[in-house]
């Protein structure tokens, strides 16, 4: 960046975007002071080294002004959102994490968990690391609250018959109007008012709606309540007590640095532990990570506490706190306590992150300790000039001349690299020819590497023998790549085929073929995968779908009424119309399409 172009940026509050040479965004920042705060990062040489690595990577700077502080956190947030950028903090598999769904835009809305958010009007509860306490939760509320399960959405276009879950008491029966609107609608607000750990609240709401049923003698609905309220009662009874005021508030702590910081979140609802979260970072370029997890984390849709304590001192504490409020719509604290019973619960938040870390950190050696010398063995095995950490492996997959697919996977440190796996249809190739199939995948996985700058791997392995190694080794050649070494695994010998060498390899039975082994199966799993669906899909084809004026529900119509297309074919006209949507000429031209196919 040049100094003219700095000094081009405004004094005044807003968004800041770097960019990379590709265009990329690869940080997002705001500010009061644009100018400010974008000269501070060349003013002088960084003291982090992923501040100077993203320093280094700036190409231009693009700016967004705004009328206050709270408006370009607000920005700041959903632009992090949209680019994911590399020198962010962001949460380590966070695509990954379950959440619970209220689905709000249904007349009768389900309860399930979903790894995917959507803009659709439907709450989410979490991100949840435990699978095992989400899953839990969400088997209470299905065992207090019968809500439905079903997936149809409604109101539907046909009717829906009651189902066994009415006959058992786990569901009321709303496809049927066996329980009103507003009764629905009042489980799913104390549902709800459950997952954001209000149980006092809920508990106390149903024991007046238990004592009213009983006055008005309905003495079914009366035991209903009852036995939900003792539901309640026993889940709240088996979380520990952890402060005396009943207050609800989160506890965060942080722990470690790079990429091994762990941060912890104890949920302590109604002054009872409710959960605890364990989220591994990404480290970012921020010089306080714990503002920007913060936002990460509560602008994903996690239930927002009254209050927050904080192991340490969080930046734009402020701008934080009134971003906080206005999705809470009432007022939220954040503050790092010194003395008396929140600061034990601080210490017990950072306790629990430096064990988390250190888990993670003897996790993370115990892979790489047993990945090791399968590839120190495989190095020399192969005379390879380098450790071979990242791998990819091809193969290619096809069913007759049919459906052909090819697949690479990626190993690093012994492990899958699944962020880098990708599949490929074949598009050069007639018929049977594995060989030229593998030079086509080969060709067009290292052209993209090269194209976007992406790392290339140590060690390239291709399933099969001399041929498809010699298609792989001219793909790289006609790519330009000629330091990366490639062989060749034949599965029945376990062959290594090496360009150059006349005769195979044979390596010893012991961690380093059992790599190759697994990086083969890996590739040949992911291709029969792909293949599958896309064989799926051809399978789900029929006669109908190349007639004019049959769309996907008339389709589906025709064959609810018949139950198949040899049916369909031999029906009578009249049969044909009585379906909902088929016209006379429409009749007659399903009829004469389907026999001329028949013939």
């Amino acid at each position: 960046m040049k100094r003219e172009d700095l000094d081009q940026i405004p004094l005044k509050p807003g968004v800041y975007l770097m960019h990379d040479r590709a265009g990329d965004v690869i940080y997002v920042g705001k500010a009061n002071s644009l100018r400010k705060r974008v000269r501070s990062y060349f003013d002088r040489t960084p003291d982090s080294p992923r501040v100077r690595a993203l320093v280094n990577k700036i190409d231009r700077i693009d700016t967004i002004l705004v009328g206050s502080e709270k408006e370009a956190l607000l920005l700041e947030n959903n632009l992090i959102k949209d680019h994911q950028p590399r020198y962010n903090v962001r949460l380590k598999d966070d695509k990954k994490y379950p959440y619970i769904k209220v689905e709000l835009g249904d007349l009768y809305p389900r309860v399930y968990a979903t790894r995917l958010i959507s803009n659709d009007g439907s709450a989410y509860f979490g991100p949840y690391t435990n699978v095992k306490a989400m899953r839990r939760l969400l088997k209470l509320i299905h065992q207090i609250f019968p809500v439905r399960t079903c997936t149809y959405r409604f109101p539907t276009k046909t009717p829906v018959r009651l189902c066994l879950d009415y006959q058992i008491g786990k569901c009321l029966g709303p496809c049927e109007e066996k329980v009103s609107k507003l009764d629905y609608d009042r489980m799913v607000e104390h549902i709800m008012l459950l997952l954001n750990g209000k149980n006092r609240s809920v508990v106390n709401d149903l024991r007046a709606e238990m004592n009213k049923a009983a006055s008005g003698r309905c003495y079914e609905a009366a035991a209903i309540y009852r036995d939900q309220i003792r539901a309640i009662g026993l889940s709240m009874d088996r979380q520990r007590v952890m402060s005396s005021d009943g207050a609800n508030r989160d506890v965060i702590a942080l722990a470690g640095e790079g990429s091994d910081m762990v941060a912890v979140i104890l949920r302590i609802r109604d002054g009872k532990l409710g959960g605890r979260e364990v989220f591994p970072i990404v480290a970012g370029a921020e010089k306080e990570p714990l503002g920007a997890l913060l936002k990460r984390l509560y602008g994903g849709g996690m239930p927002i506490p009254r209050e927050i304590l904080c192991d340490r001192p969080v930046e734009d504490r402020a701008a934080i706190r009134e971003w906080l409020a206005g999705i809470r719509e009432g007022a939220v604290t954040i503050h790092v306590p010194v003395r008396g019973e929140k600061m034990r619960l601080v210490k017990l938040a950072a306790a629990n992150a430096s064990h988390e870390r250190e888990a993670l950190i003897i996790r993370k050696l115990a892979r790489k300790d047993r990945s090791y010398g399968a590839l120190r063995e495989l190095q020399r095995g192969l005379e390879l000039p380098l450790l071979p950490r990242r791998i990819e492996c091809f193969d290619i997959s096809n069913l007759g001349d049919r459906d052909l697919v090819g697949s690479s996977v990626c190993f690093l440190d012994g492990l899958p690299e699944k962020s880098r796996y990708r599949k490929y249809k074949i598009r050069t190739v007639g018929g049977i020819d594995d060989f030229a199939s593998m030079g086509e995948v080969v060709l067009r996985r290292f052209r993209r590497l090269l194209r976007e700058g992406d790392e290339l791997p140590d060690l390239v392995l291709i399933d099969g023998g001399k041929g498809q190694l010699a298609a792989a080794v001219t793909a790289l050649q006609e790519a330009n790549v000629i330091d990366v070494p490639v062989i060749s695994l034949a599965k029945r010998l376990e062959e290594v085929f090496r360009p150059g060498f006349r005769e195979s390899t044979i390596l010893p039975e012991g961690p380093a073929l059992h790599l190759l082994k697994r990086l083969r199966d890996e590739a040949h799993r992911f291709a029969i995968t792909f293949q599958r669906r896309q064989r799926g899909r051809t399978s789900r084809q029929s006669a109908l779908d190349g007639i004019p004026g049959i769309g996907a529900d008339k389709k589906r119509a025709l064959l609810r009424a018949f139950g198949s297309v040899k049916r369909i074919r031999g029906a009578a006209l009249e049969q044909l119309t009585a379906v909902g949507g088929i016209g006379p000429s429409l009749a007659r031209a399903i009829r004469n399409a389907l026999q001329e196919e028949g013939r």
